[in-house]
């Protein structure tokens, strides 16, 4: 990849800006002086800089119990179906005094806050409960949170889940009674257990990590032993198009010829009223390419 690489550049520029106002002073003034100062975020790519700033998809509503510590996110399928989340993410406090070394970089973008990728596949998840009824479900680069893989958890029925990200730290996040650990992508590693369906939410903007998530999916993904649709095996990716990332890394997918890919754009009519509304109410804010999230769903060829 070239060192001048755009999207690069702007995944670099955004852990920078990021870190400068975690790490500055709580004034206000004193946080927008730094940001228009910062001299290495050049205009031109911070256009580019991967930030939540549009208000989500309407999913969830969020109750804070305390604010120094906790966040509760209530989700509601209007269906008479509510299903209460308990989310910790790390202190504003801890952030500042450890984020030079502990949250910044790739195996991090997950702590910082909950994506909108990762919402809607907790959503897509339980809108279709049925694919992972009995089923061992894995979800690679959960983050801290792991909000998908904690919804099959609750809602979906799944005989196990096990929830999974690089940062050797995840563990202590996840307080629930399932089976939670580091797990590094390398295509170099031997991964020897199996999940029925594997989920994953906005893990391909780094095209760097595209051959080593493909090598894992490979590995851990079950290969049915029969043409009963019950037996299949999935993999279920979401993730918006952030350039031609998720592009790159359904054409490496497809390039081995071991997977029936299909993508989905218009999944949900709840989610796409929403993108829509999204379009025309918050220009300026709302970027298609880098907010709204696409369902790529994976089975073996057979």
């Amino acid at each position: 990849m070239n060192s001048r690489d755009p999207k690069k550049i702007a995944a670099q520029s955004r852990w920078k800006l990021l870190q400068s106002v975690i790490l500055s002073s709580s004034n206000t003034q004193n946080k927008k002086n730094l940001i228009n100062s910062t001299s290495d975020i050049n205009d031109i790519y911070t256009s580019q800089i991967s930030q939540r700033k549009h208000r989500g998809f309407n999913l969830f509503s969020l109750q804070k119990k305390d604010l120094t510590s906790e966040e509760w996110f209530t989700y509601d399928l209007h269906d008479h179906l509510t299903l209460n989340v308990r989310i910790k993410i790390p202190k504003a406090i801890d952030l500042k005094t450890s984020f030079a070394s502990e949250y910044s970089g790739f195996l991090n973008t997950g702590n910082i806050c909950i994506w909108p990728a990762e919402e809607v596949l907790g959503y897509y998840c339980m809108k279709n409960e049925k694919l992972f009824r009995n089923k061992n479900v894995c979800e690679l680069g959960g983050g801290m949170c792991a909000l998908a893989g904690l919804i099959v958890a609750a809602k979906c029925h799944p005989q196990s889940v096990t929830l999974t990200d690089g940062n050797p730290n995840c563990d202590l996040f996840f307080d629930v009674d399932i089976c939670s650990m580091q797990m590094l992508w390398n295509k170099n590693t031997v991964y020897d257990t199996k999940y029925d369906i594997v989920i994953c939410a906005d893990c391909t903007f780094d095209k760097e990590t595209h051959h080593h998530l493909l090598h894992v999916v490979r590995s851990i993904l079950k290969k049915p032993t029969s043409n009963d649709k019950s037996d299949e095996s999935l993999f279920i990716l979401c993730a918006p198009h952030r350039g031609d990332s998720l592009q790159a890394f359904i054409t490496l997918l497809e390039s081995i010829n071991e997977f029936r890919v299909e993508l989905l754009v218009k999944y949900d009519d709840k989610i796409w009223q929403c993108h829509e509304r999204s379009l025309k109410e918050e220009q300026g804010y709302y970027d298609k390419d880098i907010h709204y999230p696409l369902i790529m769903c994976a089975s073996w060829n057979l």
